[in-house]
């Protein structure tokens, strides 16, 4: 058998929404590249480079929609839950966003004499950020209205702390996976497929843990948003105008 090396380009895809419900699709495609260095590992391996890492961040446009009601948005999947105190009241606004991440790792292959199969990461791709945005203002209050105004420009708050927390995270994003990606060395394993896979894992822990660590934040500096005091004040702004269109205890 001819010894050569084939890079494998793995992809995969988290979007995260504020109720941080996970979904994945892989795709996969396969490429050729030329044989590595062959200096002895301590798996038996031959020298790996370190991976090429290349990471982005995107932000989709922000999307309005004063379409729905009250009830309707207050049945939108994701809603975050109010400041105590606030619960069982008509839903006067929503900044609804979905984060998450996509990836793509190149995998080198090296076979051995025994038919085991060295291994190691080539390239690693992420992009990471907002994909999906939208912020909703209740239909029932009225557009160019006092209180239409004071509504979007609370949720507008919540749009402007994703943009803040995102563009303060990208260099700590950045680091982490160049760290995870560079300590992962090679792996030996009796085929590509595990291999491969033995490869992703520390990866994909990597990028979770990352996500969950990103999540946390936003809920703790949107929270300083959604306060009650924040509440009462758009509330009871524009003279009171809340009650022409709206009876009962609100939120945003």
């Amino acid at each position: 058998m001819r010894r050569g090396a084939h890079a494998d380009i793995l992809g995969m895809m988290r979007p995260f929404n504020a109720s941080l419900a996970m979904a994945a699709a892989l795709g996969a495609a396969v490429v050729l590249s030329a044989p590595r260095p062959a200096a002895a590992q301590s798996n038996g391996c031959p020298a790996f480079d370190r991976p090429s890492v290349q990471v982005d961040f995107q932000v989709v446009p922000l999307g309005r929609d004063d379409t729905r009601s009250t009830a309707q948005l207050a049945g939108l999947p994701g809603r975050a839950p109010g400041p105590a105190g606030a619960s069982g009241g008509n839903i006067l606004g929503l900044a609804h966003a979905k984060y998450g991440e996509q990836s793509q790792f190149g995998v080198l292959f090296q076979p051995q004499r025994d038919g085991s199969v060295c291994a190691a990461l080539s390239t690693v791709k992420v992009t990471f950020g907002f994909i999906e945005r939208v912020v909703y203002v209740a239909r029932e209050l009225p557009r160019g209205s006092c209180i239409h105004g004071e509504v979007l420009a609370h949720e507008m708050m919540h749009v402007a702390t994703d943009e803040a927390l995102l563009k303060e995270f990208a260099p700590a994003i950045r680091r982490r996976i160049e760290t995870a990606a560079a300590r992962l060395g090679s792996v030996r394993a009796r085929s590509q497929q595990q291999a491969a896979q033995a490869l992703r894992r520390p990866l994909d822990a990597a990028l979770k843990e990352l996500l969950q660590d990103f999540s946390r934040e936003r809920d703790r500096r949107q929270a300083k948003v959604d306060t009650i005091a924040e509440y009462k004040r758009v509330s009871g702004s524009c003279g009171g105008e809340l009650s022409k269109y709206i009876k009962g205890k609100t939120k945003l």
